[in-house]
């Protein structure tokens, strides 16, 4: 038997069946055992994270990147999250996403955005293995050129908001894609819900089993400027738990704080690490198609945070400056390495470019 490179143990480890004292082995980047948390071979490295909570790696479903994928990928693993898909600020395959493993500090892929005169691109597209497409205020006609031929794939439409409908508002510019994605059944992710309005019709299109999804952000779930926004704030937590909306994203949020602002307002309202789990790590996961990703398991990626949920800062970085933020990401791990230490320099970089399976 072969012992394993590391073992990471801890009194709360968060698996697909529940939170529990457990010792995670790793070997060759992969979990090969979530065994008893006394379970150590003699002479293997071991990370004591007795106090500490250990979460999957979180997988951000959609990220722009605005400050180059060095950066946004060390802001990414400063927060626990070892995944990300991104909005490309060029072309996937050229420049500096043509070889993303040489700068990047988390494993990465890419939606592809595209246009009704691209339609008959989209296979070509596919096979450079973009995780999707994505049409960012996409006109209605625009997405009744382009959804047929995302069904067609097989593939997942990301869509942010939709123009030229009869009634001009938010709320029914999404009410819009629901209809679409109920028409022709093409998987559909909502990346920035307008509106608590909308939640009603995404329940019902989701109870009628339309392949629908929809994520918020750590921005949405902990800000309140109004009494408004407080009763939104707290309609989203609900859909979150009711999983009319199933992920938390950080969009344009500071990567860093996502799982910070996430726990801080979930801990109050007795949300556990399980759900967190589930909203941060699973359902982006399983979005994107990550089927070794996102879950502290046999066979998955060694992707593991360990967070101390008891720490607390004020936050350094807009809009949440000066804020008291309940958290602490301690270290990060990509396929069993340690790729960020709290106070520590930045290791060489090891993400891998990921590409979805044809």
């Amino acid at each position: 038997m072969f012992l394993p490179d590391l073992v990471v143990r801890s009194r709360r480890v968060v698996t697909p069946r529940g939170t529990r004292a457990a010792a995670i082995h790793v070997r060759s980047g992969k979990i090969v055992g979530v065994l008893d948390v006394d379970d150590v071979p003699a002479g293997c490295p071991i990370d004591e994270a007795m106090d500490s909570v250990v979460l999957p790696g979180l997988v951000d479903p959609y990220v722009y990147v605005t400050e180059g994928l060095d950066a946004t990928t060390r802001a990414a693993a400063a927060g626990g999250i070892t995944t990300m898909i991104a909005m490309p600020a060029a072309p996937v395959g050229s420049g500096e996403n043509a070889g993303p493993e040489a700068v990047c500090a988390v494993d990465v892929g890419f939606w592809a955005s595209i246009k009704p005169e691209n339609v008959g691109e989209l296979a070509t597209i596919a096979q450079t293995g973009v995780f999707g497409f994505a049409r960012v205020a996409a006109s209605e006609s625009d997405l009744r050129a382009i959804m047929p031929a995302v069904r067609w794939l097989d593939a997942i439409m990301l869509v942010s908001d939709v123009s030229d409908v009869s009634d001009t508002s938010d709320t029914a510019s999404d009410i819009a894609v629901i209809g679409l994605c109920r028409e022709f059944r093409t998987r559909t992710h909502l990346v920035r819900l307008s509106s608590t309005d909308l939640l009603a019709p995404l329940f019902h299109a989701r109870a009628a089993r339309a392949p629908i999804t929809a994520q918020t952000s750590p921005y949405d779930l902990y800000m309140v400027a109004s009494d408004a926004t407080r009763e939104a704030r707290e309609l989203l937590w609900a859909a979150l738990a009711g999983d009319v909306i199933q992920a938390i994203a950080s969009d344009r949020s500071p990567l860093p704080l996502s799982l910070p602002i996430a726990w801080t307002e979930a801990q109050p309202r007795g949300y556990t690490f399980d759900q967190i789990a589930q909203w941060m790590c699973v359902a982006p996961a399983r979005l994107a198609g990550l089927d070794r990703k996102g879950a502290v398991d046999v066979g998955y990626d060694a992707d593991l945070v360990v967070f101390d949920p008891d720490a607390g800062f004020t936050a350094k970085l807009a809009p949440f400056l000066g804020r008291r933020l309940r958290g602490v990401v301690e270290r990060t791990y990509l396929r069993g390495t340690r790729i960020y230490e709290n106070g520590a320099p930045f290791p060489s970089p090891c993400g891998k470019l990921l590409r979805r399976r044809q």
